[in-house]
């Protein structure tokens, strides 16, 4: 057998240590102090000795300054940990971040029959003697950290968010692995994995509302399946989004939103409220709406585009993002709006009805329904919100002068269509900047997703319109669903304003991090006045 140092899996007796160890210098720290299992991690992690995200000095939980003082008397049980290696200290870390799932999903026996069949199976090698100690050993750590989790679980947060990864890039980039296995083993994996949750503490908050809250904590839980895969099984993104949404309730979120394409794969949220009546739902589509029109609306001024004289397509218009925005924009009295979605009886009949409805509302505007790309050509401002997981808008399909705003995940407009068209502006939707004197704490690192803001929040206070409404939410103390099914004009209208109270705003026009140049600005505004829709702006803001 391998020395066991050699094995990815810490030493059981070294993890007994480590917990023994810690337990006994955060034992007169009160459990209510923390907010769960995993604010309690990095403090460990510390203590360690070990390398860890900036966790924001004193004034964070995650950082071991804040209860310095308590942890004096202690300074002899430090020394006991010297003589574990840091690599050792590293797995256990890692460990204990994985095992808090599944020990509070009580899902231990799958938890190890996943690292059998799949994470360690290479390195288990089908040996029967090493696969029996490896069992024994992990239901040993489990046992014992069950009780330090349990005591943990405060349930003190005030909201879950569940999001999945974009790609298989973004997949492998956190789990390494998972290229180095045979394809059948990483299936097993993705099959049956856990979700990963960074626990995150949002401070400071500008409000005058007495009623509102200035602080809210709560987990970003990632479902460790890109969009593909998802896409193409039904019974995996039930059982993975239904595992992850009981994790979230289980850990204390009052209530939980709905990032990616969870909300569409859930039904519009319906599937998960059904399942878990007792804690209150969001898509974040209504946010989301409001913001894309008002980024509509902004870059139009800009470029001096009259929204009177403008063609608007939406692309995806059957969908709940899609619905929504065409549903908002006849209160901007657009000249036409082409209503475009995939050719199937369904989608086309539920086009028909949406026309209906805005002709209802608006007799004035021309609304035309097709199920082809082509009629893009028409549109001087393109809304695009599909589950595709590919692109499928090109160059060739946009007009000079059109203003893109994509608001799909993963984009469905190339990156690539940048650099080819000078004369369009595309922008990425729903982008939203949160208030300036916001102060953040992540209990550990955000998973590296090339095609999600989430990283932004940290460096540029920017997230998408579906997580800035779980936080407007959660600081109004909503526990109730807020904007199941198809998107609610009228809730879009209500989440603008509170959010504008709270101090959230639109961000820059950008995409793919970048900032609209404004080169590109004044090319397309040169289009625009060659095709003769070059106006002062009047739109009727009914939408704010």
């Amino acid at each position: 057998m391998r020395n066991k140092a050699n094995f990815p899996w810490s030493d059981v007796k070294n993890f007994q240590k480590v917990l023994a160890v810690t337990g006994q210098i955060l034992e007169n720290i009160d459990p209510e102090y923390f907010i769960s299992p995993y604010s309690v991690i990095p403090v460990i992690s510390q203590i360690l000795g070990l390398n860890t995200p900036d966790m924001g000095g004193g004034k964070s939980i995650y950082s071991i300054t804040s209860i310095v003082f308590e942890l004096t008397n202690k300074k002899e049980l430090f020394v006991e940990l010297f003589e574990i290696s840091l690599d050792e200290k590293r797995k256990i870390i890692d460990e204990m971040y994985e095992m808090i799932a599944p020990i509070l999903l009580s899902e231990e026996a799958e938890y190890i029959d996943l690292l059998i069949k799949a994470r360690y199976k290479n390195d288990l090698n089908d040996n029967a003697v090493l696969i029996n100690v490896f069992q024994e050993d992990t239901n040993k750590k489990l046992h014992i950290f069950e009780k330090f989790v349990k005591r943990f679980n405060t349930k003190k947060g005030d909201f879950g968010y569940i999001v999945h990864y974009g790609s298989s890039g973004d997949l492998y980039r956190e789990y390494p692995f998972l290229e180095k296995v045979p394809g059948s083993v990483a299936t097993e994996w993705r099959e049956s994995s856990f979700p990963v949750v960074n626990e995150v503490v949002f401070a400071n908050f500008p409000s005058s509302d007495l009623q509102t809250k200035k602080t809210i904590r709560g987990w970003v839980i990632f479902i460790t399946n890109d969009t593909k895969e998802l896409l193409g099984s039904y019974k995996l993104r039930k059982n993975k989004i239904i595992k992850a949404a009981k994790l979230a309730k289980i850990l204390g979120s009052k209530i939980i939103g709905m990032g990616g394409l969870i909300a569409s794969f859930a039904q519009g949220g319906h599937f998960l409220s059904k399942k878990i009546p007792d804690v209150g739902f969001t898509t974040g589509h209504a946010y989301t709406i409001g913001n894309i029109i008002e980024m509509m609306i902004n870059c139009a001024k800009k470029v001096e585009l009259s929204i009177e004289n403008a063609t608007v397509a939406v692309v995806g218009a059957a969908g709940s993002i899609g619905s929504g925005c065409a549903s908002l924009l006849v209160y901007e009295d657009p000249k036409k709006i082409i209503l475009i979605d995939r050719n199937s009886f369904g989608g086309r009949n539920k086009l028909v009805d949406l026309s209906k409805i805005m002709k209802n509302k608006n007799s004035k505007i021309d609304i035309m329904v097709s199920d082809s790309l082509a009629a893009l050509n028409q549109a001087d401002i393109v809304i695009v919100a599909t589950n595709s997981p590919t692109a499928i808008i090109s160059s060739k399909h946009l007009k000079p002068g059109a203003i893109v705003i994509d608001d799909s995940f993963p984009k469905n407009v190339p990156k690539s269509i940048i650099k080819e068209r000078k004369d369009i502006i595309l922008l990425e939707g729903g982008i939203m900047q949160l208030p300036f004197s916001l102060d953040m704490f992540f209990a550990r690192n955000m998973p590296d997703l090339m095609d999600a803001p989430l990283i932004r929040i940290i460096s540029c206070k920017e997230t998408y319109g579906c997580f800035a409404e779980i936080l407007v939410l959660a600081l109004s103390g909503h526990k109730t669903n807020y904007g199941l099914g198809q998107s609610s004009p009228f809730l879009a209208k209500r989440i603008l304003k509170i959010a504008k109270k709270l101090g959230f705003m639109n961000a820059p026009l950008q995409c793919f991090n970048k900032a609209t140049e404004k080169e590109r600005m004044f090319i397309v505004k040169e289009a625009i006045k060659e095709d003769g829709y070059a106006k002062t702006y009047k739109g009727t803001h009914s939408h704010t």
